[in-house]
């Protein structure tokens, strides 16, 4: 009934808290008619949370490994699954080979989530069987795949994903000892992808729990890859390696979250559940690999034609204020976000374009770097807006609002939009009309 009663309210204000900012006369001698501009801030933006149900981020170009915890969004894991590719070796006969070292071989993204200096504590389990995949299967963001009981490695990891360095684990040399030592005598389960697989299924990279970071790792013929490094000895002796590149066709970053205790608990999977933001303490969340995004209506732009006889939309600008102390820290916004028209199935019917009609609009982010209070996104909804005027029913559009579809797969970037219409800054529909009466 509370929300009813809102609804009702926000009708009303639509309606009579406009502000006119212009007045003429047309044609007094033929038709006596007025027309008047008007601007209203206050048509109801309606903002919900959706949860997408899972998400393919198998063979993406970057990882995510580490552990999270907050009161917004609950205990988040994040894991490293990957298969790793053969490589080609001949050796000489009349030389002998010597280990010096196995490294794992990671470079930052430049993408984080939590304290990045606090160290992670980051376990290898081997897997229990191959990834094979068959036609309609996928690895998705929420895949568990069967491990090994006990980790064959740990290690500390320093996040401190500003740096350049790459980062270099060395991993146990019984590893490098029986790799040389295999590819020394010929074995044939370097011959093929296959045979090499059903010999090493693959690792995953699992945080320890009590971590307090989520990094972001490239994945690339140089990162996420792992590095055997010998000495070639005949009459001299020459440094040389071999590189083992994650097969990305068979690796995936995998999530496991706890969302108890949180805001956003209750809620499940598919756009038919979208949970509005008066049911969320007037709060709306997004975020990558979670699978979090936002449906967006206006269900109050249509009471403008009670303005007067002819009621024509001018501009019409949609402004999204993260809330106040929700990134910067411990986060990051994204830095381009992804508007999309829907029908009333929620079927996608194409982006919102700018206004050559071409370019896709991006958000448009000004950020408050002094005080953070002034940070928002910015759409012009102008077309959207007069096509929808009036329209009801299977004819009336949604939107939907996302992260772009490989920060989606590939970051935890996060927005939490707040929309109490009590505070100054919150979701809001700006609308310039004109209003035509006859007299």
């Amino acid at each position: 009934m509370k929300h009813l009663i809102l609804y009702s309210v926000l009708i009303s204000c639509c309606l009579y808290t406009g502000c006119r900012d212009d007045n003429s006369q047309l044609g007094a001698s033929l038709v006596e008619s007025t027309f008047s501009n008007y601007f209203t801030d206050t048509c109801m933006v309606d903002i919900s949370t959706v949860l997408l149900d899972s998400m393919v981020t198998r063979g993406d170009s970057i990882c995510q490994i580490g552990y999270y915890q907050d009161d917004n969004w609950g205990k988040v894991r994040a894991s490293y699954y990957a298969e790793f590719s053969t490589t080609d070796f001949t050796p000489n006969g009349s030389h002998s080979y010597r280990l010096d070292s196995l490294v794992l071989r990671l470079r930052h993204s430049g993408h984080y989530w939590g304290d990045t200096l606090a160290e992670q504590r980051i376990s290898i389990y081997q897997l229990k069987y191959p990834i094979d995949l068959a036609d309609d299967e996928d690895l998705y963001n929420y895949t568990q795949l069967p491990l090994e009981e006990t980790p064959v490695h740990t290690f500390t990891l320093h996040p401190r994903p500003g740096e350049s360095d790459d980062v270099y684990v060395h991993l146990p040399d019984e590893w490098g000892e029986q790799l040389l030592e295999r590819l020394v005598d010929e074995d044939e389960v370097f011959d093929s992808q296959d045979d090499f697989k059903n010999e090493f299924p693959g690792v995953a990279f699992v945080p320890e729990e009590n971590g307090s970071c989520i990094t972001g790792y490239l994945v690339n013929d140089s990162s996420t890859v792992i590095t055997l490094y010998y000495k070639d000895i005949s009459n001299t002796i020459t440094d040389k390696s071999l590189t083992f590149k994650t097969n990305t066709e068979n690796a995936y970053t995998g999530i496991q979250h706890d969302r108890t205790g949180t805001p956003i608990a209750s809620i499940r999977s598919g756009v038919e559940n979208a949970v509005h933001s008066y049911d969320l303490n007037g709060r709306a969340y997004m975020q990558g690999l979670t699978g979090f995004y936002n449906q967006i209506e206006f269900p109050t732009l249509n009471s403008l034609q009670s303005a007067g006889e002819i009621v024509s939309i001018e501009s019409a600008m949609l402004y999204l204020y993260p809330m106040e102390d929700s990134y910067g820290r411990t986060n990051q916004l994204p830095s381009e976000l992804r508007l999309y028209i829907t029908d009333e199935n929620n079927v996608l019917e194409d982006y919102v374009y700018g206004d050559d009609g071409v370019t896709v609009q991006t958000g448009n982010l000004e950020t408050d770097e002094m005080y953070g209070r002034d940070t928002y996104y910015s759409f012009d909804l102008t077309t959207f807006a007069r096509n929808n005027f009036g329209a009801i029913g299977m004819h009336r559009q949604r939107l939907l609002l996302s992260l772009t579809d490989d920060v989606t797969a590939t970051t935890f970037d996060q927005a939490i939009f707040t929309n109490e219409l009590e505070l100054d800054r919150h979701c809001k529909l700006e609308v310039r009309f004109k209003v035509y009466n006859e007299n």
